[in-house]
């Protein structure tokens, strides 16, 4: 019988881990192929026995290990089990890349750096490739997601940048000082690049993990002066973003003053305004639904564009309603005279789908924090959130409560959910369009419906006891993504995607089993 020596296997499995690294930002095949090489590897090398005995002895193996049982449960009192399979096939990286790397020979620590360094410059790669379109170097007038992020998902894209820049940071304080410039270089590089990007899971991620790290880095440091500068710093961090935050709130809520019985009747051309004092949308502080003059608008726009005032626009919205959106952000009456002051970029933006002018503000953070609160308002006032990311999280959180408070303890099942989300639509009557209707886009929510209290209890015993069984719960890289990956599973299903859950399965299992000889 053919044998292979130990240190073959060792290749394989440190190539596989590399190959893992690359692919998570782009390719679904290569993410794929490496966790079956490294499985595969796993299998060939033999040593049954003695993995045994470290999983029996390693209590974060089986721990972890869990989290998958609880999903092959959820199996037994589910009646869709062709969906229940697709699931835990889907979830399968959280069985396999702690069970493997958990059980396999240790990395070194030049190992460990050079997989930091494969993911690091696989990620530098599509940011300069996504920084083309952000900087409109396509000519386009508007980017789409799918630009910037034709891969893999803008938020799990995002949160990838997130523990990119944490992971330079550490390879900084772990690596020959002939190179710590090109680290701060990149580090300055990404972090500029999470705001471009202007997803606001990754920046908020980034934030809050930045200002956990620096509290981190003051509890530890033996130098009273350190330790006050980094608690000064972090405090700082807070007090600027809170202020920011309260800012910008505080701007969207300066509205126009109106005297809804003293409204102008007509137009400057003679023409009978349209005024809906009762609709209280907005953009910029002004209303949307007064001045509104259509056959106006319909005639000066045939004038300015080649695109029908009836039509859509090149992202699939309701042109008109973009244009009456977009002379309300600049404060215009939605007239031929609102029309005539429009410049012809600003014509090309709203071809393009675009709705207020600060939609085109590039390299601000503002857009995106003013419609977030944009979406809240409308949703608040009610509005159909239909294609809104923040007011359908409202609308899918709801949905997932009600779930959960009628299948309290042990949830529908691991193949349900699909149909328990479609079914709970129907019975709270929502207006989210059906192509609309997803899940719970909330990890904690979504294992509650799905496996309930007891069910959800078990997985966030899986992932939280782990570091306390491996003394990595004060490790600088474990909490890095311990932290980046829970914030996110309060936006967002991080493990119900391929990419998400390869993500966190990865980077949770690489830093929970490392040893580190210099301990930082």
């Amino acid at each position: 019988m053919f044998k292979t020596s130990s240190s073959f296997h060792n290749a394989i499995y440190w190539g596989s881990l590399i190959l893992l690294s690359v692919s998570l930002p782009c390719s679904l095949f290569l993410l794929s192929l490496s966790q079956i090489i490294l499985m595969a590897n796993w299998l060939l090398e033999g040593n049954f026995h003695q993995k045994w005995l470290l999983i029996k002895n390693r209590p974060a193996v089986w721990i972890i290990g869990l989290f998958y049982l609880m999903h092959l449960i959820g199996m037994i009192y589910t009646t869709n089990q062709a969906w229940g399979v697709n699931d835990l096939k889907g979830k399968l990286p959280l069985l396999i890349l702690p069970l493997v790397i958990g059980t396999s020979t240790p990395l070194t620590k030049k190992q460990f750096s050079i997989i930091l360094n494969c993911f690091a410059g696989s990620v530098l790669i599509f940011t300069l490739y996504s920084a083309w379109f952000i900087f409109g170097f396509d000519g386009k007038a508007a980017h789409s997601v799918n630009d910037i992020s034709p891969f893999v998902s803008h938020i799990r894209w995002a949160l990838m940048v997130d523990m990119a820049v944490f992971s330079l940071l550490w390879l900084f304080d772990n690596i020959r000082n002939k190179f710590r410039g090109i680290y701060i270089l990149l580090i300055l590089w990404f972090t500029l690049y999470i705001f471009l990007l202007q997803s606001l899971t990754g920046i908020i991620v980034f934030i809050i993990t930045s200002g956990i790290m620096l509290l981190r880095k003051a509890f530890r440091s033996r130098q009273l002066m350190v330790r006050w500068f980094m608690v000064v710093a972090s405090l700082t961090l807070l007090l600027l973003v809170s202020s920011y935050l309260i800012k910008a709130y505080a701007r969207f809520y300066t509205f126009e003053k109106i005297d809804v019985a003293h409204l102008d009747e007509f137009t400057s051309k003679g023409n009978i305004y349209q005024h809906h004092p009762e609709l209280k949308f907005v953009e910029n502080g002004h209303y949307i639904y007064l001045y509104i003059c259509e056959p106006e608008l319909r005639e000066t726009w045939k004038k300015r564009s080649s695109i029908n005032f009836d039509g859509k626009t090149s992202d699939g919205g309701e042109l008109k309603a973009c244009l009456i959106r977009y002379l309300a952000s600049k404060g215009f009456r939605k007239d031929s005279d609102g029309v005539n002051k429009l410049t012809n970029r600003e014509i090309k933006y709203i071809e393009a789908g675009k709705t207020n002018y600060i939609d085109t503000l590039k390299y601000g953070f503002y857009p995106r924090i003013y419609q977030s609160i944009w979406e809240v308002y409308n949703y608040m006032h009610g509005a159909n959130p239909t294609g809104y990311s923040i007011a359908q999280r409202f609308e899918f959180a709801k949905t997932s409560i009600h779930i959960i408070t009628d299948n309290f303890w042990f949830g529908v099942g691991t193949g349900d959910i699909a149909e328990a989300f479609d079914l709970q639509y129907e019975k709270d009557k929502t207006m989210l369009a059906p192509e609309n209707r997803f899940r719970a886009h909330n990890q904690f929510l979504r294992f509650g419906a799905t496996f309930g209290i007891v069910g959800l209890t078990i997985i966030l015993f899986s992932l939280i006891a782990p570091p306390f069984f491996e003394h990595k719960y004060k490790d600088y890289l474990f909490l890095c993504i311990f932290i980046i990956s829970f914030l996110s599973f309060i936006n967002e299903d991080t493990l119900e995607t391929h990419h998400g859950i390869s993500f966190v399965a990865f980077f949770y299992a690489l830093f929970l089993y490392y040893k580190n000889p210099d301990n930082n």
